[in-house]
């Protein structure tokens, strides 16, 4: 096998999976578009000439009530203090630049994708890590309490782990954040592939009194090409200086993906969640686990409905980046565990990730080169 030496980070590995034959490494929105989809791409000239005529504001102002009410929060349809952004990592780069500005801290959930801690990093945030069997009812109380970081930042639904708080559990961190005067921040850019029963959060953060931010965001979800729109919404008392720092950056997110969106988001209203999202991403994850079945492979959440699948590797003498570079070499991209515990990397030495938004065709496929893949792997 070709060696590949550990690399810095995870996109990183993406960008080389991006060039293999069969690309399962990023987790970005690359599922084929479903025939009412397809109607709308038909359209794009039309989309552009009525982007071109109407008002920001409007545009805006629609593209974030019918996000805020396909995903369940209505009292957020419209929310005052919600910014746009191009991407959640700029969105988590104001997040960072206001911490680093007021020189605050933040327990950050672990494991995570690790760009939103070395952004963080980067603007000079200390961080610790929480972990996911930190934040269960039995000892969250605890868990909040021994923080001494100024903020809990928590990614809901978690890529890579697809690990979700129950709504006991989101309320009893709201009240523990205000109790100890920790602003709580938010990535729920995995939201809609959850299959917890949707209910108005926002109403809880804002009724609370906590201080929040909240990240939003389109690019995991929709297969419009990298064109997305993320929102970062807050509390009353962060708006004026983050509104300060969203200003030096940008003024406005596109008008044409913003109205791309909006038809992207009245598709899923009348197709619904399953048909417009989750039928090639569960198509693959069923595909995938039956592959791994007696292999060197496992999931390590069985209930996970994310669009990635954490797979736990069964064989202490193989480590993630030796499944790597061998199934790198057969022309299969994935990503591996160890940057996901930016922490401590050596507690992701036994995982990899394998993204699921692909054509369910394309990853019968790739299935098909993995399955004898594992097979040597097991008896190396």
């Amino acid at each position: 096998m070709s060696r590949i030496e550990r690399l810095s980070n995870l996109t990183k590995y993406e960008s080389i999976g991006m060039s293999r034959m069969f690309n399962v490494a990023d987790g970005h929105a690359h599922q084929p578009q479903t025939p009412t989809q397809q109607l709308i791409i038909d359209r794009l000239p039309e989309l552009y000439s009525q982007a071109e005529a109407a008002r920001q504001s409007d545009l805006e102002s629609e593209f974030r009530h019918l996000f805020y009410s396909i995903a369940g929060q209505h009292s957020a349809v419209n929310h005052p203090r919600a910014l746009f952004c191009y991407s959640a990592s700029l969105a988590t780069d104001l997040i960072a630049t206001y911490l680093s500005s007021r020189q605050l801290s933040a327990a950050l959930l672990h494991p995570c994708f690790d760009n939103l801690a070395t952004i963080l990093m980067r603007r000079n945030v200390q961080l610790v890590p929480v972990h996911e069997q930190e934040l269960g009812l039995d000892c969250l109380d605890e868990t909040i309490a021994g923080l001494t970081t100024d903020a809990v930042f928590l990614t809901l639904p978690n890529n890579p782990t697809g690990f979700e708080l129950s709504r006991e559990e989101w309320e009893r961190l709201v009240i523990l954040c205000v109790k100890y005067n920790k602003i709580l921040i938010l990535d729920c850019t995995f939201r809609f592939f959850s299959r917890i029963p949707f209910w108005d959060q926002y109403e809880l953060l804002e009724t609370s009194g906590v201080r929040y931010l909240a990240v939003e965001d389109t690019g995991k979800t929709w297969p419009t090409q990298d064109l997305k729109c993320s929102i970062l919404a807050m509390s009353k008392d962060l708006h004026e200086e983050v509104l300060e720092l969203h200003n030096d950056i940008l003024l406005n997110v596109s008008p044409f993906i913003l109205k791309l969106l909006i038809e992207y988001l009245k598709d899923t209203e009348r197709e619904g969640l399953q048909n417009a999202i989750w039928d090639p991403i569960d198509r693959n994850r069923g595909t995938l686990r039956k592959t791994i079945q007696s292999s060197c492979l496992a999931a390590n959440n069985p209930d996970s409905t994310i669009s990635v699948e954490w797979l736990r590797i069964l064989d202490p003498g193989i480590r993630s980046m030796d499944m790597i570079k061998h199934l790198h070499d057969l022309g299969i991209g994935i990503l591996p565990g160890d940057h996901f515990y930016w922490c401590d990397m050596k507690k992701g030495e036994g995982y990899v990730r394998f993204a699921l938004a692909r054509s369910p065709e394309m990853y019968a496929q790739a299935c098909t080169l993995l399955k004898p893949a594992l097979s040597r792997m097991n008896r190396v």
